[in-house]
């Protein structure tokens, strides 16, 4: 008995340590161990040469990006959401965006017509976003906004892996992604199948709904995805699990 005793603790144990482990990878654990975990401690090879703080790559108390602090790095007009950033924003001028058919082949031309709203930036959320996931500045590029003033934080062929890379080879190539930059409140009123806003993600377990990851009414890569693994229902930081019925696009989708 006493050594069935001493198992159970045992395997207690190590089952503890391993959800400890784990926890970050699960959704709505928090970023620790996820891919957006950069520092030397993290799942990936470190781009922190040392680091392991892990907000850092993105965020600072002190010195953050602002308009009136343009370090010749992009920020001002292009960028109109600054949480504490600390990270080089892209320098992409404009990226081929999304659209489905030719012009004039369905009624309404609605893809095209969500293809000229979105114009040729997306909103500046996104951009922060693109600012890894385009490929264009390396991920450790960050501090000392301007590229490189502390040389341990900065590396030129230091990017993303691939495989995380959204951009294509220019870096600019958006058009085969789900659009980001638009209005969801004018295309609804365009499209039967689109849902109200004020509606809940199917399955979401914390209410989360459309209106609440619309950022001025726009869609943008947040609408689908928290960065930070903190309130997310769904693996690869998706609001919920699109493995489960389509549950994340069936949210907005009426089809």
């Amino acid at each position: 008995m006493k050594r069935y005793i001493s198992l159970c603790l045992a395997f207690g144990f190590l089952l503890a340590l391993t959800t400890a482990a784990f926890a970050g990878i699960l959704p709505g654990t928090g970023i620790q161990a996820t891919s957006h975990d950069l520092s030397d401690t993290g799942p990936k090879p470190s781009y922190g040469n040392g680091e392991t703080r892990i907000c850092i790559f993105c965020h600072t108390p002190h010195f953050a990006a602002q308009a009136t602090l343009d370090a010749g790095v992009g920020i001002g007009t292009r960028i109109t959401y600054y949480p504490l950033w600390n990270h080089n924003v892209t320098q992409i001028a404009s990226y081929a965006t999304y659209t489905n058919t030719n012009s004039g082949d369905i009624p309404n031309d609605l893809a095209h017509q969500l293809n000229a709203a979105q114009g040729t930036l997306p909103g500046g959320v996104s951009l922060l976003c693109l600012s890894c996931h385009d490929g264009s500045v390396a991920i450790n590029a960050y501090g000392n906004l301007g590229g490189g003033a502390n040389p341990t934080h900065f590396s030129g062929t230091n990017l993303i892996d691939p495989g995380y890379r959204i951009g294509g080879a220019a870096h600019n190539d958006l058009s085969n992604h789900h659009p980001i930059g638009f209005n969801y409140e004018a295309v609804r009123l365009q499209d039967d199948e689109i849902r109200e806003s004020t509606e809940t993600f199917f399955n979401s377990t914390r209410g989360v709904t459309i209106e609440s990851v619309l950022w001025n009414g726009n869609v943008e890569c947040t609408s689908c995805h928290d960065v930070h693994n903190s309130k997310n229902d769904g693996y690869k930081f998706l609001w919920v699990d699109d493995n489960h019925q389509s549950d994340l696009c069936l949210s907005c989708h009426a089809k």
